[in-house]
């Protein structure tokens, strides 16, 4: 019997997580599913068998639901701390999120010999420098939009929870609309601030957005920004094939190059 090509790369996040089909080192499809559901696995899968899978998880370990997995095939998971093909001056790597160090991995892949700034949107916003010779040189961790106007929420009497539409007018005409402005444009501005610092730092920078609040922030930013939704399943599955016997990973090159751009 022929045995299967294919890998399943799954990416737990704070909530919910992202699946993606891999064969021979390129993505064929990717879906969002909520936290352990082996459904949804199943139905992605849609009957394909697996060589083996990758876990990436930034969430509370969920025991049932790697043993799930296992029953499909041989699981590995992934660290922050584990070893990776790029260089780092990160000083705590054992604390360093495993998704942060994909999409490190993942904008050297998309931007080989560039310096790249990877803006992750999701619980947290989080922003990684990897710099022309593949060095990891840190980053920042802020809050994400929901949960700035969940704490906005939480931390006061009467103000109530929103959650922002895209662009949302400024200036608010009641509290609702306040918020709305204040968290969504907020957000905005610092991430145009954080850019032009890092772009001040690094010539030539390259910027590539990705998580779940990324399209409607990459539609604001508009000129010279990448989308990339996949970024993090690219640098799980690179990390999956790295061989720190060998220094490399095998799949470093041009085959995940090209990320589509936010804008016409």
């Amino acid at each position: 019997m022929e045995q299967p090509d294919k890998e399943l790369v799954v990416d737990v996040g704070n909530s919910r997580m992202k699946l993606g089909l891999f064969s021979h080192g390129r993505l064929l499809r990717h879906v969002v599913a909520p936290h352990g559901d082996m459904g949804a696995v199943h139905k992605f899968l849609a009957g394909t068998g697996v060589q083996r899978i990758a876990v990436g998880s930034v969430a509370r370990q969920d025991r049932q639901f790697a043993g799930a997995l296992e029953r499909l095939a041989p699981v590995k998971m992934l660290e922050g701390g584990g070893p990776s093909p790029l260089g780092s001056t990160y000083a705590t790597p054992e604390t360093l999120g495993v998704d942060r160090l994909a999409n490190a991995v993942g904008a050297a892949l998309v931007f080989p010999d560039r310096a790249v700034l990877v803006i992750d949107l999701g619980s947290c916003a989080t922003y990684d420098i990897v710099d022309e010779l593949a060095v990891h040189q840190g980053g920042i961790i802020a809050p994400g939009l929901h949960m700035r106007a969940r704490a906005m929420h939480a931390f006061s009497a009467r103000l109530p929870e929103v959650d922002p539409p895209e662009n949302p007018v400024v200036p608010g005409h009641d509290t609702r609309t306040c918020l709305a402005a204040g968290t969504f444009h907020g957000m905005l501005h610092e991430i145009r601030g954080h850019i032009g610092f890092f772009r001040q730092q690094y010539r030539n920078l390259a910027v590539v957005v990705t998580g779940g609040d990324a399209p409607r922030f990459v539609r604001a930013l508009k000129s010279g920004i990448f989308a990339h939704p996949s970024l993090t399943l690219i640098g799980l599955h690179a990390l999956l094939h790295y061989d720190p016997q060998r220094g490399t990973a095998p799949l470093l090159g041009t085959k995940h190059r090209g990320p589509r751009t936010g804008h016409k």
